[in-house]
């Protein structure tokens, strides 16, 4: 890199952002959502009948996604399921230690397969393999079937935004908050010493900080409000794939590689639907970003996996001659291990050129992991 060169810094924020804020933003804090929600609407109707004398008495509910059922002997299992939040997975432990007994009767059906094995997959995927489940699917599904499909996508999506909604930062902490992140987002560049072998912070700082988020939260947004003054004017938010105010978000697949998408284009336009590339152009954010590819840039990747779901929008921003540099910053685990590694190899299947991935890839740097901060601080 040009010792001289002037940088912009291009920002990847992923869902590991909102994560490291303590937000339950997962795939499996969705689905226990989903899960509660139903349950609570089920006890209020169960409550509200005239057979809660007679223990086997079936009381039923069912809203866009779910079918529940329950009889009135199990509804204090299912009070003590909503009081004490029992997670999904919690649910299934207790409903295995006791479903042989005869007087259990509780229902759980899902009203479409694919929302099934969402549940299936319940603490073992990742929100961009989840994207992955409904391009496996969305082949499989038949001509006369993938309108139905994309119904219960676009109710899934819905209740969604509905759940991230109820999620807030307490921003009265906003400085505190933003203290954790500022000298990952606002540092210095780093640049590569051969003679020592070590990349240095160099004297200088990037011209401008273009944050790409690919949540549809607003967190980010409130704690850039608290920027240090140096960046106050210096940055950017570009929520590529949409936000809470801004219906229909982009959430779908964004691999448009491979004879499997070249399948799916030959089956007609109504299993394009969910094609990320297909919504890009509902709004200027796709050409806000290209914008800034015009100019030398370096990429940090914040929280996001890079995963194949948006490989053609990694592969746009990494590949190009202007990209100079890319940071990977990481989460560490208990035990010392941490996903700088399993981060790395989902790069590598964005570039073509892998010579050219690895002269970009800046090492792993020690201070580099996400801090990970309580939701109580």
């Amino acid at each position: 890199m040009d010792e001289n060169s002037k940088l912009n810094r291009i920002i990847l924020i992923g869902n590991g952002f909102d994560r490291s804020l303590g937000m339950p933003t997962s795939y499996s804090h969705f689905l226990d959502w989903i899960f509660q929600e139903a349950l609570k609407e089920l006890h209020s109707k169960a409550m509200k009948s005239h057979g809660l004398l007679r223990s086997s008495h079936p009381h039923s509910f069912e809203n866009n996604l779910l079918k529940l059922e329950v009889s009135t002997g199990n509804l204090q299992w299912i009070k003590e399921l909503i009081e004490y939040k029992k997670s999904y997975s919690e649910y299934l432990l207790e409903r295995d230690k006791i479903k042989d007994h005869p007087a259990y009767h509780f229902i759980f059906q899902c009203k479409h397969s694919f929302i099934e094995e969402l549940f299936s997959f319940y603490g073992q995927n990742s929100w961009v393999d989840i994207e992955q489940v409904y391009f496996k699917r969305l082949l499989e599904t038949k001509k006369e079937s993938v309108k139905y499909f994309h119904l219960y996508f676009e109710l899934l999506k819905k209740e969604l935004l509905k759940y991230l909604q109820t999620l807030e930062i307490n921003t009265n902490k906003g400085h505190e908050l933003i203290s954790k992140y500022r000298k990952h987002f606002f540092g210095k560049v780093l640049k590569y010493d051969a003679s020592l072998q070590v990349y240095e912070e160099t004297k200088e700082k990037p011209t401008h900080y273009y944050f790409v988020n690919f949540n549809y939260t607003k967190f980010l947004s409130h704690l850039l409000d608290y920027a240090p003054e140096s960046a106050e004017n210096e940055n950017t938010i570009n929520h590529i794939h949409g936000d809470l105010n801004d219906f229909p978000i982009i959430f779908g697949y964004g691999n448009e590689t491979g004879e499997n998408y070249s399948k799916l284009e030959s089956l007609g336009n109504d299993y394009l639907e969910n094609i990320k590339s297909t919504h890009y152009f509902n709004s200027t954010h796709y050409k806000d970003l290209e914008t800034q590819l015009n100019n030398p840039y370096e990429v940090y990747v914040y929280g996001l996996s890079c995963g194949l779901s948006d490989q053609i929008l990694l592969n746009t921003i990494m590949q190009k001659d202007n990209c100079k540099q890319i940071r990977i910053f990481y989460n560490k685990y208990e035990g010392g291990n941490d996903n700088y590694r399993e981060t790395l190899m989902n790069i590598s299947r964005v570039f073509d050129d892998k010579e050219v991935m690895r002269s970009k890839i800046i090492s792993k740097q020690k201070d580099d992991y996400i801090r990970q901060i309580k939701t109580e601080e």
